[in-house]
Formats: structure tokens, sequence, C-alpha cells
């Protein structure tokens, strides 16, 4: 059994659904340290041809030690709002904009905590991309350690005989050595950017937010093409 471990991130690049639709369980690693100014709450998008961050607000004042499933989103602004209307001027004109729709529903009534709404995001994505790999919390298992640890006895919870791990995370599972040790296969899965066809004929951003490619090609081709 195949399992990947990766934090809740907002509307992730396409590598994410990739590595998802490569195992048979992904655990959201939602219970560690919240790092501002992260993936964990921000993505880019292509806007004439130029890089565009999307940044969600979160409340962190006086919260420095807050794990990402602690984290609220604020409010005291509408960048829910602002972020609808950007990514549609950013991609309106694009063939499949109108797929991003069913993406848009989940901005109207969002939960408080950053984590429960990139995790909507991101399953809604997973289900419009045919992707059926089984979801779990990290924070719902009996599960204890740190860095690799952690990931090592996840895997174990959960049964898994081969760890998909991002290639970020290489140096210090390597270092620790601790798969090693056991009977799980470590497989890293690279992160070259995944370049292909934008329909305005620019040069594709590498590693911009998903939704640049499904309004490109569509969650059919995502699938097909892509997982």
């Amino acid at each position: 059994m195949k399992c990947a471990i990766m934090q809740p991130t907002y509307l992730p690049w396409i590598g994410y659904f990739k590595m998802m639709n490569r195992v048979d369980k992904f655990v959201f690693l939602d219970d560690i340290q919240f790092a501002k100014r992260s993936w964990q709450q921000r993505n880019k998008i292509a806007l004439d041809g130029t890089e565009k961050m999307l940044t969600i607000p979160c409340i962190t004042k006086g919260l420095r030690h807050q794990k990402i499933n602690e984290v609220n989103m604020d409010f005291s602004t509408n960048w829910k709002l602002q972020h609808q209307k950007t990514i549609e001027q950013a991609y309106h004109n694009y063939p499949y904009f109108t797929e991003l729709q069913y993406i848009f529903e989940l901005y109207n009534e969002p939960p408080k905590k950053l984590s429960e709404f990139t995790i909507a995001l991101i399953k809604r994505i997973a289900t419009q991309a045919n992707i059926t790999t089984e979801f779990i919390l990290s924070s719902e298992l009996n599960v204890h350690g740190t860095k690799s640890a952690y990931l090592l006895n996840i895997c174990k919870e959960l049964g898994a005989t081969e760890y998909i791990s991002a290639a970020g995370s290489r140096e210090y599972i390597e270092e620790e050595g601790l798969f090693r040790q056991s009977d799980i296969i470590v497989t890293y899965e690279q992160s070259e950017p995944f370049i292909y066809k934008q329909y305005n004929g620019k040069a594709t951003i590498p590693y911009l937010s998903s939704i640049d490619y499904i309004a490109n090609h569509g969650f059919l081709k995502m699938k097909e093409e892509v997982l």
C-alpha cells in the first residue's frame, strides 16, 4: 500500500495532485507548525503573462506556535471576493474558465479554519479530476513524533509498504535514516515544472496553481494527460 503525506496548501500546483493520484492513501499533514507567508496560505496564478500571488490573510498576532489546523482566516477584509475577481480577471477568456465555478462555490461560506478551507478546495479539485485516493488527516491519527519519525509512524499506522515523498523532504529523511531501518520503501516525487500549452500562446510560468492548468485544459485532460 502506497501513501503520501503533505501539508494542506492553498490551490496547490499540479504536481501535488500527481503525487496524490499515485497513492492509495493521502494524508493531510495538518498538525505541524504553521509557517506564515508559505504555500499553506498562498499560491500564484498567471495574470497578463506575469505571476500574481493570492494570499489568504490569517490571524497570527500573539499566536506564534499555532499548528496548521488551529489557524483561523482573517475576514476583516473581503479577500474572498478579491481572490475570485482576480482569478476571473486572469482567466475569464480561457476555454475552461467555467470549470473553475465549481471551486468558487466554496468561497461563499468558507469555514473559519484555514486548513478546513484549503483541504475542501483540494478535495473539490481531486473529485473533478476523478482522483479516488483515500484522504486522511494526520491530526485524527493517534501518532506522535517529529520530522521523519512522525512521517514513518504515520506510514506504520496506516500499514504502508511504500512512502511517496516530496523531493524537498529528501535531505532530512536521508540524514535521519529512520526509513532505512524500516521495511517501508521511500520513493521521491520529482518536482520538475510541468510545461503545458497556454491558450493565449504566452510562455508557461512554472509551478503555478493547478487552476491555471484547469482554466487552460479542463479537468478531463488533467486526469488523462497529467495524472
